[in-house]
């Protein structure tokens, strides 16, 4: 009698759908295979924006959440009177020997950044230490960096900063203020995957000569975009997940047809890109604990990455692993392949090995069966899978496994030669 582990459609979906589910059929134990597409649309959250309460580093504040209003109605003057409504974002010292007080504000398109610096004592004076501040904004490559020395009776404003940029300065009653407005395409490795930046502020308070205290009063902490928060809560709702129950998110180019890197979120038994809006894919597994591990494997063009999963399947007294692949195209997850690598049942095994080796054309993902445990041609009498590349035979004499690579959407497939038999 021949035996047979079947399996179901794993889902994908995209946007801020509602989660899709299948049910199984009474005489299939497990769920797998290829993707089934069901499309919604979405994007960025609509609701309004409201103050977390942050964590930021080394300084207190209001929440790292930047406010939303639209930067193109600031005028980058250093004047305080356009972010009377603001919230502080974070403040470091003491007004007494200096003090610092952050506002920002993000439209999808910009980010404008407003510190108040509280100091009763600005310094500038020529070829010695002077009063500014240094600003660093980062993706996660090469930062934006502005410089402001700001102007007063003894000096003009100096401010060294990139082209795009915009910094202005302004003297207020026991201190000064500046603002700043950066195109979100003038920073480096920013894509509209990326979740928030980095920031660092430091003013540096040149008080030696009249005895203050002249330590740099520095805030380094992470700055939340809020339509990308909204975004990344809209998927986790519509896939039923929690934060704490995700256990990757990246920022990683894997799209070929999208500019700048992608938002990679696995967590539970789905896998989510992220960009302007979201695409997901639910894995076969009836429980988290079945997918056993999903990452990276360079096997796409020109050192691109594609998508693994291995999702392990039980029932009916039998069991198997799934080597499921995807690549990304146009936001949305794309399957390539599910490949068994191994196959239980009444004790007996089979199992295959994979690795990544250099190909004439690129990589390939190479899979080769191993010695079977139990299983023989003569007790073998499983049923080829429909729904996945079956489970390599090690007495197969036609081939001795598969080498995969991938191609645009689609993966090519090449048997490896027998082995050579032995001569007597």
């Amino acid at each position: 009698m021949r035996r047979q582990i079947a399996l179901f459609a794993a889902l994908a979906g995209c946007g801020s759908g509602s989660h899709a589910k299948t049910t199984p059929q009474t005489d299939v134990p497990t769920s797998s295979g290829s993707p089934t597409e069901t499309t919604t649309t979405g994007g960025p959250s609509t609701k309004p924006t409201t103050t977390g309460p942050g964590e930021p580093a080394q300084v207190s504040g209001t929440g790292n959440r930047c406010d939303t209003s639209p930067v193109s109605e600031l005028s980058i003057d250093g004047l305080l009177d356009d972010w009377k409504a603001s919230h502080v974002v974070a403040r470091i010292g003491s007004p007494s020997d200096g003090a610092v007080e952050l506002h920002c504000t993000w439209d999808g398109q910009a980010l404008a950044l407003m510190m108040d610096i509280k100091d009763d004592r600005l310094i500038r004076v020529k070829g010695g230490h002077e009063d500014h501040v240094t600003i660093s904004l980062s993706a996660g490559a090469r930062p934006v960096l502005v410089d402001i020395f700001p102007g007063n009776s003894m000096a003009k404003p100096k401010i060294t900063k990139p082209a795009r940029v915009e910094a202005a300065d302004s003297l207020q009653q026991g201190g000064f203020s500046v603002e700043v407005a950066i195109p979100a395409s003038a920073i480096p490795d920013f894509s509209p995957s990326t979740p928030g930046l980095q920031l660092e502020a430091t003013f540096h308070d040149s008080d030696a000569a009249t005895g203050g205290d002249e330590t740099p009063l520095r805030i380094a902490q992470p700055i939340e975009l809020g339509d990308r928060k909204d975004l990344l809560d809209d998927f986790l709702s519509t896939v039923r997940l929690k934060r704490t129950d995700i256990k990757m998110d990246q920022l990683v180019d894997l799209d070929p047809d999208h500019k700048g890197k992608e938002r990679l979120v696995y967590g539970g038994t789905v896998i989510g890109i992220l960009t302007d809006q979201y695409g997901y894919v639910s894995m076969p597994a009836s429980n988290n604990a079945d997918v056993k591990k999903v990452e990276l494997l360079p096997l796409g063009p020109k050192g691109s990455q594609i998508i693994s999963a291995l999702v392990h399947q039980s029932g009916n007294g039998g069991s198997r692993d799934l080597l499921m692949l995807w690549t990304v195209w146009s936001g949305q997850l794309q399957p390539l392949v599910t490949i068994e690598v191994k196959k239980e049942l009444d004790g007996n095994v089979l199992e295959s090995t994979w690795k990544i080796v250099k190909g004439k054309k690129g990589p390939e993902l190479v899979v080769e069966p191993k010695p079977a445990i139990g299983f023989s041609p003569d007790n073998f009498n499983e049923v080829p899978a429909e729904d996945a590349d079956g489970i390599l035979l090690p007495w197969d004499d036609k081939r001795s496994g598969i080498a995969y690579s991938v191609s645009g959407k689609s993966i090519d497939r090449r048997d490896l030669p027998p082995p050579k038999k032995k001569k007597h």
